[in-house]
């Protein structure tokens, strides 16, 4: 078999233990300006649902892609930023991790 990687952003689960440490006033008014305001809201029940048809779906089968949703419209690859596709960057950030874990040579 081969190999994919892929990544995604299943949109903003207002809802999530993500908040636990914020204020109460921002744990209750998130959610509520994220269904009514951005219209970016999206349950853990529907993100779970996203993430299931990443690694399920065989139309989502393409390796490197950055997987977004547009609730009007569904899945999109998503175009990442010029430092995020950074090789160099990535090298060095690969190089701090194996350090920070003990694993360098």
């Amino acid at each position: 078999g081969k190999v994919l990687f892929s990544s995604l952003y299943p949109g903003c689960i207002a809802e999530t233990g993500l908040f636990r440490n914020h204020v109460p006033v921002f744990k209750k008014l998130f959610p509520v300006f994220q269904k009514y305001v951005t219209k970016g809201y999206v349950s853990e029940e529907e993100a779970g649902k996203r993430l299931a048809q990443v690694v399920s779906d065989p139309a989502m089968g393409k390796s490197g892609v950055y997987w977004s949703w547009n609730n009007a419209t569904g899945a999109f690859e998503n175009r990442v930023s010029e430092e995020v596709a950074d090789d160099g960057k990535a090298a060095k950030l690969w190089e701090i991790s194996e350090k920070l874990v003990g694993m360098s040579a």
